[in-house]
């Protein structure tokens, strides 16, 4: 082979180009963060604006993430199907992406959102779908790809980038869909996430690979194989749900972002509409409050390896309960902007320091045998987590005051934070042993 060539063909391939991996990782990170902020932030609040009530959009919220809930199941099938020859997760991320993509389109050139809710629901659910689907091959990409002596930073920089699409899925798409309606917003993300998308195009997983379908190559020997049976690997979870603290995490897992899912139909129809925020401003200062979660997951990150991540996750959840309790204790101060303002970023501060510390003790917790499909799974239920929360909103709307909400999801929080107590996270190392 000419060295023309094959210098070409390393400069384009992952595995030997750390800086362009973590670029390409980040990308990837920053477009699943982007539609999910959109969501629960510029497209809640012109929800709210419209008339809907905390019911209502809590309703459709719950419709359009509950994929984000079962993608465990994705999780295996990656595992046992592919295209090896295309690389072993590069055809499943082209794949999601290239969905994502087709339904923002949709959404963007299809009927009007907001005049056919039962179209946005479906459409939104679909899209949800397909980045769900992409979370899961990213994260087996990282696994696979990623050295020992990078995993924490380049953690630390994908779970940033995710912080970030949330940061401009708020504050900035908050800003063009208020001047250029909606459906432009829609376009605007389908437009970014294809961007992003060149990356994985033309970058390949390994040395030898394919680029394209039709291009010359083959399977890389070092990639990893495909699972003899999906069937395997669901029998190996099952074990490792057998140990007190694996189900005990689950529970967790399961319970702790009901109260923060609960009140996002609450909140932004309290700023929007009873405040008299409206979309943009709404959105603005919810999109930069994420900024602070960026910045509590990175000290949250330093601090959970200094107290642990159990305690640092029991110190954050108590500190997000607390906050909530404060809230509903002084509506006096509810029409000061400072007083809002200022509780958005506590309460992203904490939740980036709360989010990071579970996500530690999900790794810590995990049978190495089954660590990324356990991982998943834990991910999965957090989730649904936020799924319940919103459903619950629907059932307790106009039952309820804001007061009453926010007491009640102070209330919520305590359970998860006993349950932390149960937990051993060297059990499953020590009883199913390390691999």
């Amino acid at each position: 082979m000419p060295q023309g060539t094959e210098s070409c063909r390393i400069a384009w391939t992952l595995s030997e180009r750390p800086r362009w991996r973590l670029v390409t990782l980040c990308g990837l990170y920053f477009t699943q963060g982007l539609p999910y902020g959109f969501m629960f932030i510029t497209l809640a609040a012109v929800l709210a604006e419209s008339g809907r009530t905390p019911g209502d959009i809590g309703s459709l919220l719950a419709a359009a993430t509950l994929p984000w809930a079962f993608k465990w199941i994705a999780g295996p099938v990656i595992d046992r199907f592919g295209l090896p020859a295309l690389g072993r997760r590069r055809p499943w991320i082209l794949l999601a992406q290239a969905g994502m993509i087709l339904f923002l389109l949709a959404l963007s050139f299809g009927p009007d959102p907001l005049a056919h809710e039962r179209w946005l629901m479906w459409a939104l659910f679909l899209m949800s779908a397909c980045s769900a689907l992409q979370d899961v091959a990213v994260d087996a990409l990282a696994v696979d790809l990623l050295r020992e002596d990078e995993r924490g930073r380049a953690n630390g920089f994908m779970y940033g980038s995710s912080y970030m699409g949330n940061a401009m899925g708020g504050a900035g798409m908050g800003t063009v869909v208020a001047s250029m309606g909606l459906r432009v917003g829609f376009l605007v993300i389908a437009v970014s996430v294809a961007c992003v998308m060149l990356l994985p195009l033309f970058f390949r997983e390994r040395r030898g690979e394919r680029m394209l379908p039709w291009t010359q190559g083959e399977a890389s020997p070092q990639a990893p194989a495909l699972a003899d049976s999906a069937m395997t690997v669901f029998k190996r979870l099952m074990r490792a749900f057998t140990l007190r603290s694996t189900v005990v995490l689950a529970l967790v897992a399961l319970l702790i972002s009901i109260p923060g899912g609960f009140l996002t139909g609450f909140s932004t129809v309290l700023i929007v509409e009873d405040l008299g925020w409206g979309v943009e401003k709404q959105a603005t200062w919810s999109g930069i409050a994420t900024w602070g979660g960026l910045f509590g997951s990175i000290c949250g990150g330093f601090l959970a390896d200094r107290v642990g991540p159990r305690r640092m996750a029991l110190l954050a959840g108590a500190g997000i309960g607390l906050g909530n309790l404060v809230f509903a204790d002084a509506p006096a101060l509810w029409p000061h902007d400072g007083f809002i303002i200022g509780m958005m970023v506590y309460e992203a501060v904490l939740s980036g320091a709360l989010y990071v510390s579970i996500f530690a003790l999900c790794m810590q917790v995990s049978w190495p045998l089954v660590a990324a499909t356990q991982f998943t799974a834990y991910m999965a239920l957090l989730n649904l987590s936020r799924t319940i929360g919103q459903w619950l909103t629907s059932q307790l709307d106009g039952a309820i005051t804001v007061e009453g909400a926010y007491a009640l999801a102070a209330l919520m929080q305590i359970t998860p934070l006993i349950l932390l107590g149960l937990i051993d996270s060297k059990q499953a190392r020590r009883v199913l042993g390390s691999g």
